[in-house]
C-alpha cells in the first residue's frame, strides 16, 4: 500500500557556473503539487530573488529558474524524500 505521506523531493537546480546554492529541507505540500521550488503564493522567495538579481518575479518557472541560474544561484532541498504529513519541516 503507498505511503499518502511520502514525499519525493525536487532534484538540485544548477550547473556548472553555479557560485551560490540556496538550500532547503523538503518542497513544501504546494510546491510539490506544482513541482515547482517556493511556489507558495505567501512565500517571499522569488520576489526577494527577483529584487536582489534584477528580474520580474511573476515571470513563468522555467524563466524564474533560467534568471537564477544565469546569476550563478542555484536550489536544493536536501531531502530527496521523506515522509511529512503537511508542509512543516518540523513534521519530517
Amino acid at each position: 500500500m503507498p505511503n499518502e505521506n511520502f514525499n519525493q523531493g525536487f532534484p538540485p537546480v544548477v550547473d556548472s557556473e553555479t557560485r551560490v546554492l540556496v538550500i532547503g529541507s523538503m518542497p513544501s505540500v504546494k510546491s510539490l503539487s506544482e513541482q515547482a521550488y517556493y511556489a507558495h503564493p505567501r512565500n517571499g522567495f522569488w520576489p526577494l530573488m527577483g529584487k536582489i538579481l534584477a528580474f520580474d518575479s511573476e515571470l513563468p518557472y522555467a524563466v524564474r529558474l533560467q534568471n537564477l541560474l544565469a546569476s550563478g544561484v542555484g536550489l536544493w532541498d536536501v531531502y530527496a524524500g521523506c515522509e511529512r504529513k503537511g508542509s512543516l519541516d518540523s513534521a519530517i
